[in-house]
């Protein structure tokens, strides 16, 4: 079972940023919080840009704990569930960066 968490971590943080990052906006947006905030900015954007670069931070940290190890001499192969799992982490992180754009640029709340 271990593995098979291993191999779907990357898209289940992938699913919980994106979950997370949407689930926040709507709450922002029906608790006035694009209103508020310090200078020019709003208090619903910096906390979806937290929420966001903290995700980043996660998925880059799960591509480094499952990057491919060297392969051992004795074996030319490499054990598929650990290859699927850096693949998993990497598609996160990739997919992660792509969907949590409009953070940055897009409007809030319109």
């Amino acid at each position: 079972m271990t593995a098979l968490f291993r191999a779907m971590a990357g898209l289940i943080a992938w699913a919980a940023a994106f979950a997370l990052l949407y689930a926040v906006q709507g709450l922002a947006c029906a608790w006035g919080w694009d209103d508020a905030g310090l200078a020019s900015v709003s208090a619903a954007r910096v906390v979806l840009v937290v929420i966001y670069l903290v995700s980043v931070g996660a998925a880059a940290w799960l591509c480094w704990v499952f990057r491919p190890q060297p392969v051992r001499p004795e074996s030319s192969r490499m054990d598929l569930l650990a290859w699927l799992a850096f693949a998993s982490a990497v598609t996160g992180l990739v997919s992660i960066l792509y969907t949590g754009i409009p953070v940055l640029t897009a409007t809030i709340c319109t």
